[in-house]
């Protein structure tokens, strides 16, 4: 039987054309999120981060995958601080090339103060010298970003790979959840052999399961 990391038996592009389309997507989903009002991204942040921490991912969970948030993506510090209170391990990632492709490095971080310096994409990682490093396979849940996601869970992420690459390799076992907003939803991402698609996606508006 396939895992759901395969996703469905599809031919995917690899072509120049679909990294031209996934770049024209980016740039629509750039611009309807910045047209986003804050009343609306604090809203729809809020709501997110409540469901959250309902979800049996979450609240089953010992270990914790997050992410220090964009200014575009939902603002889950309230989640991370909520990890934090119920005295779970929360995991944040450090962002590295490793052999040739992108790698995501996760660190148990306890407290704010133990983030240090921005990494490639300037948000604050955990201190390496601080932190505790941690596999993929001693964590039980995952929260991923990304800036869409389609009908079938097929996400589009800012082009670097990492969640990708970290979506193909993660053990059967963890739980991998999208935490998105409603307006990010599109009808398909443009797709290559390396995409990787995520069995759930959790909105402002609830939670989506795919095949």
């Amino acid at each position: 039987m396939p895992s759901y990391r395969e996703g469905p038996k599809m031919k995917r592009d690899s072509s120049p054309h679909a990294r031209q389309a996934k770049q024209a997507l980016r740039h629509d989903m750039r611009v309807r999120l910045r047209e986003l009002s804050e009343e609306a991204r604090a809203e729809a942040s809020l709501q997110l981060c409540q469901q959250a921490a309902h979800l049996p991912e979450f609240t089953e969970a010992q270990s914790v995958a997050l992410f220090v948030p964009l200014p575009s993506e939902p603002d889950i510090n309230p989640l991370i601080e909520e990890a934090w209170a119920d005295g779970k391990r929360v995991a944040l990632p450090r962002m590295k090339m490793g052999k040739g492709k992108p790698v995501l490095e996760w660190f148990i971080v306890a407290d704010w103060s133990e983030l240090g310096e921005p990494g490639p994409i300037g948000l604050r990682e955990p201190n390496a010298g601080l932190c505790k490093q941690v596999a993929a396979g001693e964590l039980d849940c995952a929260f991923i970003p990304a800036l869409a996601f389609d009908e079938e869970g097929f996400r589009l992420g800012h082009g670097g790979g990492f969640y990708d690459c970290f979506l193909s390799e993660a053990p059967q076992r963890l739980a991998c959840i999208g935490l998105m907003y409603a307006c990010q939803a599109v009808a398909k991402v443009p797709r290559e052999a390396h995409d990787a698609p995520l069995p759930k996606v959790l909105t402002e508006e609830g939670l989506r399961t795919f095949r």
